[in-house]
């Protein structure tokens, strides 16, 4: 739902409810209170809320059934204002996160609509305003069940207009489908349960009332023992399938492929990030993801994590709150919207390899059995990860940059080779980059931040160039991109964007002396030349790209294009 919707129905609830509130006491107002009887029903209202439970995937809330003794005994102005506050109870017990806030209005809003539609419906049909009685014929059958028909309508029409007409992108929905049935059913169940509420109460006052409710809570906390079991069992069934096509996999990038595409869709993650400490003195941040992408590079530094203190226990984290004096790390690639966390260790042959940590907007997003789980996917990612990493190290080793995971110098001279040696190939170019006063960022915030640099620099190369080339770190703080099939204007092009990528946005360093992450810029010199024109063999085309950098970029001022001519 839009931001400018989430106001447009916040606005409406609140002035549906001041307009309304007046108009129905005067129609309806208070009758039969004492304080005995009105605390009793409140707080059987807040027992309906507090022990929902779901069957055939419907939350069940015995709201109407109260609700029916509620506007029998104290008339519609009462009901009203006990179901808004009941509804208010029951989605603050559902961990709602700020984005779904907008629920809180659009549910009162249904829910008011539905009282002053049942009560109406109620009274139009014939039903009156009678004293306290025990005789069912008394209180009219008929319109007791217009009560409920209509309750039912209402509810639905308003949820086929939300979908229609409040969600973005709409949902189809229609007035009757399959599910309509048991809705239907519920709902009517819930009219002997209303009637037995108002008929212990006319027979006992509230004591009668709480011997009613005391059974249906018990029963509650039953149903809902049962739908955790089931859901349990369910989740872990999903899991192990999950967990069976990890381990078919043989490609390391495979593995996360598969792990980061699935787990957003078995459980609520807006943030996700894997640690490896297979070298317990350098654990490695290998992949992160964010549901909504953003642009800044935030350096992994263990003690800021969550991950430390898995790795250390062995154990699993779980929590909800604020991240930001506990684990910075998380606070920082959360922007500081991260409300709950959960993180598991990935356990080999009893040892702790790696680190996953979940994150999400919603507070207390992660239950006991989402621990269990994902518990097990941790094991199932480990063995995945032992059986792929030993099919490709030998390759991995060979190919690329241990740091940045870009291609090494061995790769980029053999694929230079190849295009130098391919008849197809009419023109290819080459882009020489080095890092501005590198040795100065060294010097000034440490070789472990350097490193975050040169990480930093490598995702965004990789990011821009994209499938346009290949990225390879030369040595040092030296990058080179190979662009087949590119002239030296393209390729001047492809420089220029490198540069402003690098050079537009910051990067972020750990300042361990106030165990915070900072800001810096950071700027490459660039220099280009294209084959054949300009070189007839490979070393000669780099060689050229390193003269034009270094003559026509780095004396020139820096953070600057340079062709080789």
């Amino acid at each position: 739902m839009s931001i400018i919707k989430q106001r447009v129905i916040t606005v409406a609830w609140l002035l549906t409810f001041i307009i309304s509130l007046p108009l129905v006491y005067a129609a309806d107002p208070p009758r039969n209170i004492t304080t005995s009887s009105l605390l009793t029903v409140a707080i059987v209202f807040i027992l309906t809320a507090l022990f929902s439970f779901k069957v055939n995937g419907t939350d069940i809330i015995v709201l109407q059934g109260i609700g029916l003794a509620a506007f029998l005994i104290f008339g519609l102005f009462v009901e009203l204002l006990l179901t808004q506050f009941c509804i208010c109870v029951y989605l603050l017990t559902q961990r709602i996160s700020k984005t779904d806030l907008h629920r809180i209005p659009v549910n009162l809003t249904m829910f008011l609509l539905v009282s002053v539609a049942s009560g109406t419906a109620y009274y139009f049909l014939g039903g009156g305003k009678i004293a306290i009685t025990r005789n069912v014929l008394q209180l009219g059958l008929l319109p007791i069940a217009g009560f409920y028909t209509v309750a039912y309508l209402t509810n639905t029409a308003v949820l086929v207009l939300i979908r229609k007409w409040l969600l973005d992108p709409p949902v189809k929905a229609r007035f009757f489908d399959r599910d309509s049935l048991w809705e239907v059913l519920i709902t009517f169940l819930m009219l002997p349960l209303g009637l037995a509420f108002y008929l212990m109460y006319a027979a006992r006052g509230w004591e009668g009332m709480l011997m009613i409710a005391i059974p249906m809570v018990a029963l509650s906390v039953i149903m809902r023992q049962i739908n955790y079991s089931q859901e349990l069992v369910r989740f872990l069934q999903s899991v192990n399938r999950f967990g069976q096509q990890l381990t078919e996999v043989l490609s390391v990038k495979h593995v996360f492929d598969l792990l980061f595409e699935k787990m957003p869709k078995m459980l609520p993650v807006d943030y996700m990030y894997v640690v490896l400490y297979t070298h317990p003195d350098r654990p490695k941040l290998v992949r992160i993801f964010r549901k909504e992408q953003g642009e800044s590079f935030v350096p992994f530094q263990q003690e800021a994590d969550v991950s430390l203190s898995v790795y250390r226990q062995g154990k699993a984290v779980i929590g909800s709150g604020s991240t930001a004096t506990l684990y910075p790390f998380l606070d920082a690639i959360s922007d500081s919207r991260a409300r709950s966390y959960l993180s598991v260790p990935m356990m080999h042959h009893g040892q702790v390899i790696g680190v996953m940590t979940l994150a999400s907007h919603m507070s207390r997003a992660y239950t006991k059995t989402s621990r269990i789980g994902i518990e097990i996917v941790g094991d199932f990612l480990a063995i995945s990860l032992e059986n792929a990493k030993n099919f490709e190290i030998r390759k991995k080793e060979s190919e690329r940059c241990p740091l940045t995971d870009l291609y090494n110098y061995r790769y980029l001279m053999k694929a230079i080779n190849k295009l130098y040696n391919n008849p197809l190939v009419d023109v290819f170019s080459i882009i020489m980059m080095d890092i501005d006063n590198f040795k100065s960022i060294n010097d000034t915030y440490g070789h472990q931040n350097g490193n975050a640099i040169l990480i930093g620099v490598a995702n965004r190369l990789r990011k821009t160039v994209s499938t346009k080339g290949i990225v390879a770190r030369y040595g040092g703080e030296e990058f080179t991109v190979l662009l087949p099939d590119m002239d030296r204007n393209l390729c001047f092009a492809v420089a220029e964007t490198i540069r402003l990528a690098v050079a537009t946005e910051p990067f972020m360093i750990f300042n361990e002396i106030e165990n915070r992450y900072d800001k810096i810029f950071v700027t490459i010199s660039l220099g280009t030349s294209t084959a054949p024109a300009d070189a007839k063999d490979p070393s000669e085309l780099i060689f050229n790209a390193d003269h034009a950098m270094y003559k026509g970029a780095k004396q020139q001022g820096k953070n600057r294009v340079a062709r080789y001519i």
